[in-house]
């Protein structure tokens, strides 16, 4: 505090100047109204400040917060909707749309993804298989396939796909061996592709007369041999029966269908042992006759006879059909026998002479 005479500064509680002498007047400080305006000013305005503060760092953190809250929300809808993306399902749809659509190589890649999720997924390997045959890799798509039918419980897709991978790749003994194996169910679903051996419309055997054998079957073209070996698709085509001779016949045949599946081969063997006839019986025995006289055959049943004088006969001559007038004056008459079988019995000569 100062002095109010000398304007020095004087100790607190001090009743006279130390300067000056004079008396100190210790009066109670009160603020004046002014003063305390200025001071709840003041007071307020640190306040307001403060709150202003404490509010400005309050938003500041909520905005943060926020913004944390909305990355996280975003990362785990990101990985939703990833997850909902790649599900085995997802990816199989979208392999389906785009094999539709014809872009195979897209389909390849999606179907391949969701295999790795279920690689023994049977539709998802036909899918796979079928894409692979549009962009012409057909062994590929069979090797897709062929470790499925070894499972018991393959289902008849399955079958389906392979076989006509198989068939377009020209492996007919596959196809063949892969039904044949095959439940019934999974037979009558691939009939298209089922190829049986030809059916000979003879058994094959020993017979005494000429044969005509008739191939059939359900095909586009048979193809056979008459000397054992086995056809191919370079051999005979089969047109109409074929001629069995004399002697042994060994034929072996092949069905080719529509679908190009060649059947197994279907071989015979035929003998055909013609049978001779006797020579024939000829009436009267040689001699003179002195009197009008006719000449008799006996020809057996399958057989016709021909005959001719003073020379041999052949099946040119005249056939024997009735008695016949022996001529006047000497004469040799010889007679044959043709079987059916076309066989031709030894000849029968007969001298005659007659004079009235």
């Amino acid at each position: 505090m100062k002095c109010p005479s000398c304007h020095k500064e004087v100790e607190k509680g001090s009743l006279y100047c130390p300067h000056c002498l004079s008396e100190i007047p210790w009066v109670r400080e009160f603020d004046s109204v002014e003063t305390q305006l200025r001071k709840k000013e003041q007071q307020d305005s640190g306040e307001e400040s403060d709150r202003e503060g404490l509010s400005a760092g309050k938003f500041i953190y909520n905005r943060k917060r926020t913004i944390v809250v909305c990355l996280a929300a975003a990362v785990l809808l990101g990985a939703f909707c990833y997850r909902q993306l790649h599900t085995f399902s997802a990816l199989y749809s979208h392999a389906s749309q785009q094999f539709e659509q014809e872009h195979y190589g897209a389909a390849v890649r999606s179907i391949e993804a969701a295999l790795e999720k279920k690689p023994n997924n049977e539709s998802a390997n036909i899918l796979l298989a079928k894409c692979l045959e549009k962009q012409g890799k057909l062994k590929e798509g069979i090797l897709i396939l062929k470790p499925l039918v070894k499972n018991a419980d393959a289902g008849v897709g399955v079958y389906e796909e392979l076989v006509s991978l198989l068939a377009k790749n020209g492996q007919s003994a596959e196809v063949r061996d892969i039904l044949q194996n095959s439940s019934k169910k999974v037979q009558e679903a691939c009939g298209e592709y089922m190829c049986s051996p030809p059916a000979f419309s003879i058994a094959p055997g020993t017979y005494t007369s000429l044969q005509k054998l008739e191939l059939s079957g359900d095909y586009q073209r048979i193809y056979y041999t008459l000397d054992g070996t086995d056809p191919t698709l370079e051999s005979s085509v089969y047109t109409e029966p074929v001629e069995l001779n004399e002697g042994t016949t060994c034929i072996k045949a092949i069905g080719v269908n529509a679908k190009n599946i060649i059947s197994e081969v279907a071989s015979g063997k035929y003998i055909i042992v013609l049978k001779t006839p006797a020579a024939p019986v000829v009436y009267p025995k040689s001699g003179d006759f002195s009197k009008e006289t006719t000449i008799k055959v006996s020809v057996p049943d399958g057989c016709k006879a021909y005959y001719a004088f003073d020379r041999e006969p052949d099946v040119n001559s005249t056939e024997y059909e009735q008695p016949i007038s022996m001529p006047v004056g000497y004469h040799i008459f010889n007679v044959i026998l043709v079987a059916a079988n076309g066989k031709t019995s030894k000849l029968t000569s007969r001298e005659y002479y007659l004079q009235y």
